[in-house]
C-alpha cells in the first residue's frame, strides 16, 4: 500500500524557490492498493493528480473515489481545476463528513458559484456522486476505510486504510483535545468534582486518536507548528506540534511517522533542520517504537 503526495501545505499555496524540494500546493494525497486509487482532499495539489490519473487511465470511462477530511479552503480550493469532474463518461464519487449546519453538498457545490468560477457545478460533465459519512468503515474496491472525527475548527475527519495486512493513517488539520473551560488549573475544591469530570474527557478523546493510530504502519500526521510556535498565539487553530505528532505516534506504536500539512511560512532548509533535529532525538531514545521519521514531500510517495 502507497501514499502518493500531490500537494503537502497547509493554509494557502507558497511555490517558490523556499519551498520548491517539500512542495507549495496545498494538501492532496493517493492511496493507492490492491489497484485501487483513492484521492484524498482537493487542495491546489490535485491538479497534477488529474492530469496524472488522465495520462495513466485514459481521459473518460474512470470511477473515481475521492474522500475530503473537511471543506476549508485549502482542502478544496483544487476541486474546480480537477480536470476529470469536466468529462462525459466519468463516475465520481467524493464523500466527505456529515455536517450539521449545511450539507457538505451544498459546500462543495458553492465554491463553484458563478461569482468565484465560470463554470457552474451543474454543468460539468462526469456524473458527480456527494455522500456524507460518519465513523463506521466502509470498503472501496479491496481497501477498507475507516473515518474519525477529529479537533478542528469545522467538522473534519481522519482516515485509516487498511489493506492486505497493511495500515496508512492520514490525520490532516486535527489538534489533540484539550480543557477549554479551566485550562486544566481547578480553581476550587467545589469545582474538583467537574473538574475532574472535564479532565477525564479529555484525555479519553485524546485515548480515542492513539487508538484510531494504534499500530499503524504509517501515519501521516498534521504537524504544521513546533511546540513553541504552538504555544505563542497558535492554540485552538486545529493543528498539531511536531512534539505531539511524535508523542502520538509514540503511544500509538506507529511504524513511520510522516509530518504533513507544512507551515507555509516554513522553508525547505527550516523543514530540513526541524526533521534533522528530531530524527536525532528519537535515534536518542532507547526502545522507541518509530523506527522512521519523514516529512511529506510532494511528488513523492511512501510505502507501508
Amino acid at each position: 500500500m502507497e501514499i502518493f503526495f500531490w500537494g503537502t501545505r497547509g493554509s494557502i499555496p507558497c511555490p517558490g524557490p523556499d519551498t520548491v524540494r517539500y512542495g507549495g500546493n496545498t494538501t492532496c494525497v493517493e492511496i493507492r492498493a490492491g489497484g485501487q486509487r483513492i484521492i484524498v482532499d482537493a487542495g491546489t495539489g490535485i491538479r497534477k493528480a488529474g492530469g496524472n490519473l488522465i495520462a495513466e487511465d485514459g481521459p473518460s470511462g474512470n470511477e473515481i473515489h475521492m474522500l475530503m477530511t473537511h471543506t476549508h479552503w485549502d482542502h478544496i480550493q483544487g476541486f474546480p481545476f480537477f480536470v476529470p469532474i469536466f468529462i462525459p463518461g466519468n463516475q465520481i464519487h467524493i464523500r466527505g463528513p456529515h455536517m450539521p449546519m449545511e450539507s457538505f453538498d451544498d459546500v462543495i457545490r458553492k465554491q463553484m458559484q458563478y461569482s468565484y468560477f465560470p463554470v457552474k457545478y451543474g454543468e460539468l460533465g462526469a456524473n458527480l456522486k456527494t455522500s456524507t459519512l460518519r465513523q463506521e468503515p466502509f470498503q472501496i474496491g479491496p481497501i477498507t476505510v475507516t473515518p474519525k472525527y477529529v479537533n478542528h475548527p469545522v467538522v473534519t475527519l481522519a482516515y485509516r486504510f487498511d489493506y492486505d495486512g497493511k495500515s496508512i493513517c492520514f490525520l490532516t488539520d486535527v489538534e489533540p483535545y484539550r480543557d477549554v473551560l479551566y485550562n486544566g488549573i481547578c480553581p476550587s475544591e467545589d469545582e474538583r468534582e467537574e473538574f475532574e469530570e472535564i479532565q477525564a474527557l479529555v484525555a479519553s478523546q485524546n485515548q480515542s486518536l492513539i487508538d484510531f493510530t494504534r499500530d499503524t504502519d504509517l501515519l501521516v500526521l498534521d504537524s504544521q507548528y513546533t511546540h513553541e510556535e504552538y504555544l505563542d498565539g497558535k492554540i485552538g487553530w486545529g493543528h498539531t506540534s511536531m512534539e505531539d505528532s511524535i508523542e502520538i505516534a509514540r503511544q500509538g506504536n506507529a511504524k513511520h511517522l510522516v509530518f504533513a500539512h507544512h507551515d507555509p511560512e516554513r522553508t525547505d532548509d527550516q523543514l530540513d533542520r526541524l526533521l534533522g533535529h528530531y530524527r536525532e532525538q528519537l535515534g536518542a531514545e532507547k526502545g522507541c517504537t518509530i523506527q522512521e521519521l519523514s516529512a511529506s514531500i510532494e511528488g513523492k510517495s511512501f510505502h507501508a
